[in-house]
């Protein structure tokens, strides 16, 4: 995955949605007009909408649980100390 963007394993919608994916989840400010032209090339406007809410509730749910040391692994490994 890390490679996304030049791995022939993937095409080129989907590079395109992994670089939509990996700005909005390091940092969303980065996310420029050039991306959104190189989606459109692939997705219509629904899709890209899609794309950015599915992305979105992930990264929150990521934040939500590891913000409340959530364990959604489960195993009995102890995630970290946390008190209310």
């Amino acid at each position: 995955m890390r490679e996304h963007e030049t791995s022939e394993h993937f095409t080129p919608g989907v590079r395109a949605a992994l670089k939509l994916a990996e700005k909005m989840t390091r940092d969303m400010h980065a996310v420029s007009d050039e991306d959104f032209a190189e989606l459109r090339e692939h997705y219509s406007e629904t899709d890209i909408i899609e794309l950015a809410s599915t992305i979105g509730m992930f990264n929150y749910f990521n934040r939500f649980t590891t913000a409340l040391r959530l364990d959604l692994s489960g195993s009995n490994a102890p995630y970290g100390s946390f008190e209310f």
